[in-house]
């Protein structure tokens, strides 16, 4: 589907300058906050498509724009409020954004609207007619239940699907003076319970009718260049290649039209610079008058080329890989692709960041993200906050070839994988570091010949793939792994919850798969290697078993069934998850919503998981990133030495020494006190010796360093580097209890003996195991030692109470 804009902006565009606004300004956005007023919720106000927000009855709710429901994901993938309880009840709804224009604008800009539909609509700017399809008697405006006179498909429908339509309301002339402004529009369903869909997304720009002349580029970039937001739109004529040694530099703000088959290029050696931002993205877009799509954006690049840069950019109209790079360095941040029938990135012996970006749904068949050659020698590779939809048929949502330890190794991060017919990442002879991500809904399904897994790989030659996966949320999928053709997984700390064939064309399903068997059988894997996890709801732990075949070992996991092969203190037993969803609530269109499974499959107090994972960690996928610490002294102790320990690392059980050289997890770790300097780096092995501590609190921080060669807190991680830090204790005297004894009713008296120049506090809370401690009484210090007697009464509805006295 080609989308005219897709932007993020606040509900109310304010311009603080007195600028004239430039062409490629949103107004009103699908992506803002909107009102929406059901058709069964009684009468509109009269005056609804003019009056300010607060003037609007409590009938119109506030939510993010883009309206609809379907029976499938991919139609309603743009939609920001899914209308569950539509079918059936009512068959309008009526949706209205309101804008702030705070400076003059140029009247020869034009107005359009861009309408994504199923069935009908109509819309008016600030009451004004402005355009309708399938709306009964329009102009005026249809009853509450009113029909739409004929059907028609958005552009992810799954029947005869139509492009958005972007409509030219003419120049703005004296039509948006400085005030505030409506875009309201009513959306029509062609029946109240016939439909199985409805889908409304509407987007209102500032466009100029055709880009000057002066603005229509092509052929070699040859020296440094920034086109500027004040010249916008730039639009490409034909192929454009920024040469060698040369940076192109993309303002905020600025619209990039490419004509018919046009390409972007970028040689090695030269950069691109495209950094929007939240309020001012960029768009590399179809020009107006092309008719058809536009090519792609290639990066080039080799040793030591420049970083590209693409930051909050909107790419749509393309009519092949959205953006290639070949051999070069390039930070995705922040993107949307409009484009759902051709693949996204394409990312090939390369060194990259792609982080906080949505991949739609597939409408036909290719991988969302591709790459082949691994990474480039000196580079990175991270996935890292994104949204994925999903695939169709025989195509994984990632696929990613290369890269193996000791050299640069692939990264997944806290990354949301929504669904797959295939597999969510299939990495043959790749190696690489999953941690943190969410994987949600796959089965095999289409024409998909092997099994389906939400993590898949086999062999690459003779190269064969070594996985770290680590603190990750598994639900519904045919299988959380597919290890096969030799490769080896170890899985700690993860939840897997509803393994199940049911959803899919498979005949089997299980935790861990350690073979295909159609189309016809796979080599084995060499193993897997499974610890902490948190298992519920699985037809069964092991696919393909073969102790014969394959090193499978299970230590310390919460099951739902008993495992008998190598392994040792296994519980079957209930984890006690905080949520138990039902497969309705799990279909999630934005990365956002998916974090509720964080909190759904967190612990209830009585959990069995509750630290008895790695480290003292809990057990399951709901751990933060990063290396854990054990070993903190209690609350209060008087020893001024403590003994820590860093994790987690695993070696042995089968984990091959060729894939981890190191063990496989944090191989390396380093630390501060209290704040200070940081250690120099320390083997995982070798535990953090303090000692001398003075009296009072401390703490310790820790980076764990990554078996991929990276620690946790490196900048390239971004949002996600992160530190670890131990719990806070104290290092003070223990208090020497001289007396306790009944002083009356509900009150004692405890008597003890106060070291010279030292505080102390009494505290008490009503559980000896839960609960935190508060404060009753603080006793100030005392120049020499002395005897303190103090009455301490309790509640007289308070069945128990604790005491303990700290210092300091």
């Amino acid at each position: 589907m080609k989308q005219f804009a897709r932007f993020v902006t606040s509900a109310i565009f304010v311009l603080r300058s007195a600028l004239v606004i430039q062409a490629g300004t949103p107004l009103a956005n699908h992506n803002d906050v909107w009102r929406y007023h059901k058709g069964n919720a009684g009468a509109r106000e009269v005056d609804w498509k003019t009056t300010v927000d607060t003037n609007l009855g409590p009938a119109w709710l506030p939510a993010n724009g883009g309206f609809g429901y379907a029976d499938n994901a991919a139609e309603v993938s743009l939609c920001g409020t899914i209308l569950a309880d539509m079918r059936g009840n009512y068959s309008t709804v009526a949706m209205r954004q309101s804008f702030t224009v705070v400076t003059n604008i140029d009247p020869a800009l034009h107005l359009t609207l861009t309408m994504d539909w199923d069935d009908g609509f109509i819309a008016w700017l600030d009451g004004t007619y402005l355009v309708s399809q399938n709306s009964p008697g329009a102009p005026a405006e249809p009853p509450a239940d009113a029909a739409a006179t004929a059907t028609h498909e958005s552009s992810r429908g799954d029947n005869s699907a139509q492009p958005a339509v972007t409509y030219d309301m003419g120049t703005v002339g004296t039509r948006l003076p400085p005030g505030t402004h409506v875009l309201a529009v009513v959306g029509l369903n062609s029946s109240l319970s016939g439909s199985g869909d409805f889908v409304q997304i509407a987007d209102l720009f500032l466009e100029t009718n055709a880009p000057p002349a002066s603005n229509c580029i092509s052929g070699l970039i040859l020296t440094n260049t920034t086109w500027r937001a004040a010249d916008s739109p730039m639009e490409i004529c034909k192929d454009l290649t920024v040469t060698n040694g040369v940076t192109l530099v993309i303002e905020p703000g600025v619209t990039v039209y490419l004509d018919a088959g046009v390409n972007l290029a970028v040689e090695n050696g030269g950069a691109l610079i495209a950094e929007g931002n939240a309020t001012n993205r960029i768009r590399f877009m179809r020009a107006p008058a092309a008719g058809t799509t536009w090519g792609g954006l290639t990066i080039n690049g080799g040793p030591g080329s420049p970083e590209t840069r693409i930051m909050y950019a909107d790419l749509e109209g393309n009519g092949s890989t959205a953006i290639h790079s070949n051999g070069g360095a390039v930070l995705l941040d922040h993107l949307t692709f409009g484009s759902p029938d051709r693949q996204y990135v394409s990312l090939d012996s390369s060194s990259f960041i792609v982080s906080d970006c949505v991949f739609p749904t597939g409408t036909v068949n290719f991988e969302l993200a591709h790459g082949t050659g691994g990474i480039k020698p000196g580079g990175h590779g991270i996935f890292l906050r994104n949204y994925f939809g999903g695939t169709l048929g025989y195509d994984d949502v990632v696929d990613f070839t290369g890269g193996k330890r000791p050299g640069p190794i692939v990264h997944f991060i806290d990354n949301v994988f929504s669904g797959s017919q295939d597999d969510g990442l299939d990495l043959d002879g790749t190696d690489a570091w999953i941690e943190g991500n969410i994987f949600l809904h796959v089965h095999r399904n289409g024409n998909t010949p092997d099994s389906s897994a939400a993590i898949s790989g086999g062999s690459y030659g003779t190269d064969t793939s070594r996985l770290t996966i680590i603190g990750n949320l598994f639900f519904d999928c045919d299988n959380a792994l597919t290890a096969k053709q030799g490769n080896f997984y170890t899985f700690i700390n993860n939840t897997v919850f509803h393994t199940t064939k049911t959803g899919g064309i498979d005949f089997a399903s299980g935790v861990a798969n350690v073979r295909d068997t159609t189309p016809s059988p796979t080599i084995f894997a060499d193993g897997c290697y499974l610890e902490a996890n948190i298992i519920v709801d699985a037809e069964q732990l092991v696919r393909n078993y073969d102790p014969a075949q394959t090193a499978v070992t299970l230590n310390e996991n919460i099951l739902p069934l008993a495992w008998s092969g190598p392994g040792a203190g296994n519980l079957v037993a209930d984890p006690r998850l905080a949520h138990v969803p039902q497969l309705s609530e799990t279909f999630f269109t934005n990365w956002a919503q998916a974090q509720i499974l964080r909190t759904w499959f967190g612990l209830l107090p009585d959990s069995p998981a509750i630290g008895s994972g790695p480290n003292g960690r809990d057990k399951g996928g709901v751990v933060p990133l990063g290396a854990a610490i054990s070993g903190e002294p209690e609350n209060v102790t008087p020893q001024t030495d403590a003994l820590l320990h860093v994790g987690v690392n695993r070696s042995g059980h089968g984990i091959p020494v060729t894939g981890w050289p190191e063990g496989s997890g944090y191989t390396h770790y380093k630390w501060r006190l209290d704040g200070g300097a940081w250690s120099a780096e320390t083997l995982i092995a070798d535990a953090l010796t303090l000692t001398n501590l003075t009296r009072g609190p401390h703490y310790v921080e820790v980076a764990g360093k990554r078996d991929s060669g990276l620690y946790q807190d490196d900048p390239l991680f971004g949002a996600a580097a992160t530190i670890t830090r131990s719990r806070t204790w104290i290092v003070g005297d223990f208090v020497r209890v001289d007396r306790i004894s009944i002083a009356g009713d509900n009150t004692i008296e405890i008597q003890f003996t106060a070291q010279a120049n030292t505080g102390y506090t009494i505290q008490y809370r009503d559980s000896l195991f839960a609960g935190n401690w508060q404060p009753f009484m603080h006793l100030d210090p005392l120049p020499a030692t002395h005897t303190n007697s103090v009455a301490v009464a309790s509640p007289q509805d308070t069945p128990a109470r604790f005491y303990r006295i700290v210092s300091p």
